[in-house]
C-alpha cells in the first residue's frame, strides 16, 4: 500500500530518497539477474528522475503503475522536493564535482501540455529544444548534449534505430561525478594481482592498497566498509560477499547505506581493491516493465498530461565508473524517448576485494544512491 505523507512532513523527503534508493536496487537486481557474468553500473537517481518527468506526464494506467512501482506521492507534492534534493546534491569544488543536467526534445509539430513543461523546467532544470527527428542530426544532438553533460565520458547512446521519422519526443537526463579519495592509495603499491570470477578462473587486475582508519561492519554475509572522498558529504560503500554468500544475500545493503554503516566504530583496515575502468549500456524497457511499468510501452500508454497520443518506444541508460589512486570519477545518461499519433581504532582487518563485489555512492546527509553497481569484472 502506498505511504501517505503530507508534503509539510519532515519525513517527506526521506521517503522520497528511500523511494529512489528501493527503486535503484530493483532495476540493479532486475539487470543483474539478466547477465549473472557482466558487470552492472547504473545510476538510480538518473533513471528515477527520468521516470518522475514521465510521472508528471501520465495518467490513467500508466500514471497508476508508475505511482505503485515508484511508490510516490503525486507528482505535484513530489516536485518541490525534488527541486530541493537536486539543489543539495549538486556542488563545485576543487576536489570534487557533482552536476545533473535534464532536457526535452520534442519534434517539430508537437504542442506540448504548459504545465508539464513547467514542471520539468523548474523542478528538474530541464532545457527544452525543438529538433527534427527525420534527420540524423538530431540524434547526433542530444548525444553531444550527453557528452558535454558528463564531461565527455558518456559519448553515444541513441542510434538511428532508437530516434526515427517517427519519433516525436525525447526526455534525458545525465549525471557527473568527481572525487578524490580523503586518504589517496600510494601508486607505488599498486600490484597485478588476480581477482577471481564468476564460475571460475581468474584475470589479472591492478589492485591498489592501502591501511587506513575507515567506518567498517563485518557480518555472517559480507564485509563492508565506506571510503570517505576529500571534503565531500560523499563516500563509496564497498560490499563484498563472504565464500559461500552471493549478491542476492548482500543486495539489500547498498539500499541505504547510511543506515547500513551509522554510527559504524572506525576500524584500521587493511584495505586491497581494484582499479576500475567500467563501462555499461543498455535498454530499460525490459526492466521496467518487469517492475511494473509495461503500460509504459503498451499501445494504450497514456502520456496524454505530456501531449495526447504519445507512447514510450525506449528507455537507455548508460553508465561510466573509473576508480584510481586519487579518487572515483563516474558519470550517467538516461533516456526514454517515443512515437505518437504525430509525425577510534580496533583490532586491524584486512579486506581483499579479489572476486565478485557490490559498490554504491552515496551521499551521507540524505542518503541518496547516486551511483551502484555489481562488479564482477573489473
Amino acid at each position: 500500500m502506498q505511504q501517505t505523507l503530507l508534503p509539510s512532513d519532515k519525513d517527506y523527503w526521506k521517503h522520497i530518497v528511500a523511494s529512489n534508493n528501493q527503486f535503484g536496487i530493483d532495476v540493479l537486481k532486475t539487470l543483474a539477474m539478466a547477465r549473472p557474468t557482466s558487470n552492472v553500473v547504473l545510476s538510480p537517481t538518473s533513471i528515477f528522475l527520468i521516470a518522475c518527468m514521465l510521472y508528471n506526464g501520465a495518467g490513467g494506467n500508466t500514471y497508476s503503475q508508475i505511482a505503485t512501482a515508484l511508490n510516490l506521492p503525486k507528482p505535484t507534492e513530489i516536485n518541490p522536493w525534488n527541486r530541493q534534493l537536486l539543489n543539495y546534491l549538486v556542488m563545485d569544488k576543487p576536489d570534487h564535482e557533482v552536476s545533473i543536467a535534464s532536457a526535452l526534445w520534442f519534434g517539430k509539430g508537437v504542442l506540448c501540455h504548459e504545465d508539464f513543461v513547467n514542471n520539468a523546467v523548474e523542478a528538474y532544470s530541464a532545457s527544452l529544444y525543438g529538433v527534427d527527428f527525420a534527420s540524423p542530426e538530431a540524434i547526433e544532438q542530444i548525444n553531444y548534449w550527453a557528452e558535454n553533460a558528463t564531461k565527455g565520458r558518456i559519448t553515444h547512446v541513441l542510434n538511428e534505430a532508437d530516434c526515427d521519422a517517427n519519433t516525436v519526443f525525447v526526455i534525458s537526463n545525465a549525471i557527473y561525478f568527481f572525487a578524490k579519495w580523503e586518504t589517496k592509495f600510494d601508486s607505488k603499491n599498486t600490484k597485478d594481482s588476480p581477482f577471481y570470477m564468476v564460475g571460475g578462473g581468474s584475470k589479472s587486475v591492478k589492485m591498489m592498497s592501502k591501511v587506513d582508519s575507515l567506518a567498517y561492519r563485518e557480518d555472517d554475509n559480507a564485509q563492508m566498509v565506506k571510503l570517505p572522498y576529500k571534503q565531500s558529504p560523499y563516500y563509496m560503500q564497498l560490499v563484498l560477499p563472504k565464500p559461500g554468500r552471493s549478491f542476492g544475500h548482500c543486495i539489500e545493503y547498498i539500499k541505504n547505506p547510511n543506515v547500513v554503516m551509522n554510527a559504524v566504530p572506525k576500524t584500521s583496515v587493511a584495505l586491497q581493491m581494484p582499479r576500475m575502468d567500467i563501462e555499461f549500456g543498455d535498454s530499460l524497457n525490459q526492466a521496467m516493465s518487469q517492475l511494473g511499468m509495461h503500460n509504459l510501452f503498451a499501445a494504450d500508454c497514456d502520456l496524454s498530461l505530456i501531449t495526447p497520443g504519445i507512447r514510450v518506444s525506449f528507455v537507455k541508460h548508460a553508465a561510466k565508473l573509473l576508480v584510481d589512486e586519487s579518487g572515483t570519477e563516474a558519470a550517467a545518461f538516461t533516456a526514454a524517448g517515443g512515437y505518437g499519433s504525430l509525425a577510534a581504532l580496533q583490532t586491524s582487518v584486512s579486506m581483499t576485494l579479489d572476486r565478485p563485489f557490490l559498490m554504491a555512492i552515496a551521499d551521507s546527509g540524505t542518503g541518496q544512491v547516486l551511483f551502484s553497481g555489481a562488479i564482477l569484472s573489473p
